[in-house]
């Protein structure tokens, strides 16, 4: 399967509480005007606590996860995103708990299909 390029690669699974970084952040991101979406990108891939960013429909032009130690950290983080050009403001909602994170149910449902 990795040389027919289904499979991309492997990750590690991380206890983030452990490593102190349990608090979870996902951030709606309006921009000034959509051309921007790339240049917004790639400043948001530079900052190493946003984990996740993806292009949406409907409310938010991005919305991406952030993982950071703490309230305080978490407002740096964003407070940084926000400083980014192109950004005319954001959304946050503070995760209080991942409850399901299974991507081991939706691979075998796909092979099951084929």
């Amino acid at each position: 399967m990795e040389e027919s390029g289904i499979i991309k690669g492997s990750s590690l699974t991380l206890d983030y509480v452990k490593l102190g970084y349990s608090f979870i952040a996902y951030v709606g991101i309006f921009l000034e005007k959509t051309h921007q979406t790339k240049f917004v990108l790639e400043r948001l891939s530079q900052i190493p606590y946003v984990t996740v960013a993806h292009i949406t429909t409907g409310k938010f032009n991005i919305f991406c996860k952030i993982r950071a130690k703490d309230t305080t950290h978490a407002k740096n983080i964003i407070f940084k995103i926000d400083d980014i050009d192109g950004i005319s403001r954001t959304e946050t909602m503070i995760s209080l708990e991942e409850s399901i994170n299974d991507k081991r149910r939706l691979m075998h449902t796909i092979f099951n299909e084929l």
